[in-house]
């Protein structure tokens, strides 16, 4: 079982992190773990006539959570939520001048195993300018990242069949694949490795007529597949079953092609936590995953926190 004894669940109230409860109250009921749910106040953001503003006492707050959880919820999470206690759920509300920092900030505090948060998926221009609090808090957050994002028909936090877990061969895959393998036996879902072969030739290899890595490499599926099991084998974990797949293409789009194509209820991915000016012209892979993914994303940090 993993070893998760402190949730941190940050919202604004919104439909996209009311979504994003319901994941956390069923793994911290699972865990039995504390969870810690944060409110971050924007200073510079604040409209002084705006309630929001004014910190509501532990009754209110109590009350909103109620609101935020009445409709869709089955009865084990509401009956959680109607009998929690101080020492089981905390709710806080933070003010400063970042929401990502005071996020982390209190994670770090706090010593907090899991992030459960929602991310409403902006792309294009709204992504560039406006930014994501939950990609910031993916890439700096000092333990694994549960992201929810917002959709028409969220997935139910608990039925899940289907766990995906892209692998690049790297140390930090092989710690994503055994938490991959808990999460499976959690939910007695079917457990998938994947792997994605970039599809591309650098232009020298056309003098000799190559147009793909399968033309020059034809064993490269067989080989993966070997590799796949390999890293499975040396991780921990409940002796479940595992599907080994490899598909040619460009890895975000493949990774993310694959959830949708087969119900994937899960994606469990390694981050290798690229920063600055690395970060800006490489991207990461996992952010991406997780701004367009159909599904929940884990996300298991190169770095800090594990939870195994």
């Amino acid at each position: 079982m993993l070893n998760i004894k402190n949730i941190l669940f940050p919202t604004d109230y919104s439909k996209c992190a009311a979504q994003a409860l319901e994941h956390a109250l069923y793994l911290a009921k699972y865990y039995n773990a504390r969870l810690h749910i944060i409110h971050a106040i924007v200073l510079h953001q604040e409209d002084p006539r705006n309630p929001e503003r004014y910190p509501p006492n532990p009754k209110e707050l109590h009350e909103r959570l109620n609101n935020i959880v009445r409709e869709g919820m089955d009865n084990d999470l509401q009956a959680y939520i109607e009998g929690f206690k101080e020492e089981v759920i905390s709710m806080e509300e933070l003010r400063g001048f970042s929401a990502a920092d005071l996020i982390l900030k209190y994670a770090k505090v706090r010593d907090i195993d899991l992030i459960v948060m929602g991310t409403h998926g902006r792309r294009g221009l709204g992504y560039m300018f406006l930014g994501s609090i939950a990609q910031e808090v993916v890439r700096v957050a000092p333990c694994p990242i549960y992201t929810v994002r917002e959709s028409e028909k969220p997935l139910s936090p608990k039925n899940k069949k289907v766990i995906l877990s892209p692998v690049d061969f790297s140390d930090n895959s092989k710690a994503a694949v055994s938490i991959a393998r808990e999460a499976a036996d959690l939910y007695g879902a079917k457990l998938e490795l994947l792997h994605v072969v970039e599809n591309r030739l650098y232009s020298a290899y056309n003098v000799f007529g190559e147009k793909t890595i399968l033309q020059l490499q034809q064993d490269i599926v067989d080989e993966s597949q070997k590799r796949m099991k390999q890293i499975f084998d040396e991780s921990t974990g409940p002796d479940i079953g595992v599907e080994f797949k490899v598909v040619t293409g460009h890895i975000v789009s493949e990774i993310l092609e694959y959830a949708r194509c087969n119900n994937v209820d899960l994606i469990v991915i390694a981050t290798h936590g690229l920063t600055g000016l690395k970060h800006f012209l490489l991207g990461s892979i996992a952010e991406k995953v997780i701004r367009r993914a159909p599904c929940p994303v884990l996300t298991v940090k190169s770095f800090g926190k594990s939870l195994i």
